[in-house]
């Protein structure tokens, strides 16, 4: 006999796996057949970086197969600079290797995110002070820098292979610059220049990648503005802008221009964009925009964006679109397979897809 604590059990079950129930993400898969989908797929004529990738996630997991899928198709693997360990280190020049033997014509690397001035640096200091937690904020970034470097090498030196460091993805929004505060910007420009210097010391051919140096969207004054996180007069360094709203794909295109239109005065040539699918700010009525981890939008927009940032027609008309030619990388975050982003293998599937210009995405669950 069925007992009465099963029938309930049985019951909430199925109430999460309705369509009715409104759950986006228990919509986006019936196909968990994602490997056979990444097999199919083409390599990105860019590299794309991410960001870090989980712990307990790919870079842990017995079966590499889909990490070296992944690590195919974007030419990067991307890993936390402040935690990554041995170990996942040689798991990632391994995955690299093994896609390099395959001579593609851009060969695969590593990435390192980092949060610099969120981890010794004094939570209540502004960013003129240069104490003892200054010091140890730069010494500490240097040290996790260099272990990675010795981990690279020993795991280069085991699999004879050269895989290569090729960027640092720095993200620091420790400190706001100051209208006419010229004593606070200055030790803003300083710090993050320290930053800067330091990660060139160590990986010295490495790009130095900054998020939140470019222009974004507001809901006051004419709506746009460059963002506070850098003062304009640091390092030279690309320019990087959040397309974080993807299903308006009009607003992420007037968002690059802008932020080109900000590198040309400025003399810097790359912009990077950094890519939130099945995920973003999604529209809302008090706060105007509000972050969601999980945002299983239309398929179409990560499938046209896809195609805009990676296919050159695109670039070549930047009036109708923008000057993606100007992208030289890509940064996609969230991470890959973010455990809160389920929707997020589809949209990869559907971006990448749409850089080939494969236009079928039936298979996803999109509904013509």
């Amino acid at each position: 006999m069925i007992s009465l604590r099963f029938l309930k059990f049985l019951s909430i079950v199925i109430l999460v796996l309705s369509p009715e129930s409104g759950h986006s993400s228990e919509l986006a898969l019936p196909y968990r057949d994602i490997e056979s989908k990444l097999l199919k797929l083409k390599p990105l004529r860019k590299v794309h970086y991410s960001w870090k990738i989980e712990s307990g996630g790919l870079l842990d997991e017995g079966n590499s197969r889909l990490l070296y899928e992944y690590a195919r198709i974007t030419h990067a693997l991307s890993v936390c600079g402040e935690a990554v360990t041995e170990e996942q280190i040689d798991k990632c020049v391994y995955n690299c290797a093994r896609v390099n033997k395959t001579k593609p014509k851009i060969p695969c690397s590593i990435g390192i995110n980092y949060s610099p001035w969120h981890r010794k640096f004094g939570k209540d200091l502004p960013p003129t002070n240069r104490g003892p937690t200054y010091y140890a904020e730069i010494s500490h970034f240097k040290e996790r820098l260099s272990k990675i470097k010795q981990w690279l090498t020993k795991a280069n030196e085991k699999y004879k292979t050269d895989v290569q460091v090729t960027a640092l993805l720095l993200d620091s929004e420790r400190f706001h610059k100051k209208a006419g505060d010229n004593q606070w910007n200055e030790g803003m420009r300083g710090a993050l220049d320290a930053i800067h210097s330091t990660a060139k010391s160590v990986f010295e051919r490495a790009r130095i990648e900054w998020a939140c140096r470019g222009i974004h969207r507001t809901w006051d004054g004419d709506g746009w503005e460059q963002t506070l996180y850098f003062t304009g007069k640091e390092i030279k360094a690309p320019l990087s802008c959040s397309l974080y709203t993807v299903p308006e794909i009009e607003r992420m295109r007037e968002t690059f221009r802008r932020t080109c239109a900000l590198a040309d005065k400025m003399e810097i040539e790359d912009v990077t964009p950094y890519v939130a699918l099945a995920s973003g700010y999604r529209r809302h009525p008090v706060k105007g925009q509000k972050w969601s981890r999980d945002w299983d939008y239309d398929l179409v927009y990560s499938w046209m964006l896809g195609a805009e940032l990676n296919n050159p027609w695109y670039a070549q008309r930047p009036v109708r679109y923008a000057p993606y030619n100007r992208a030289k990388v890509v940064v996609l975050s969230p991470a890959p397979f973010y455990k809160r982003t389920p929707a997020w293998e589809k949209h990869f599937v559907a971006y990448v897809r749409g850089a080939d210009n494969v236009s079928d995405l039936t298979d996803l669950g999109y509904e013509e």
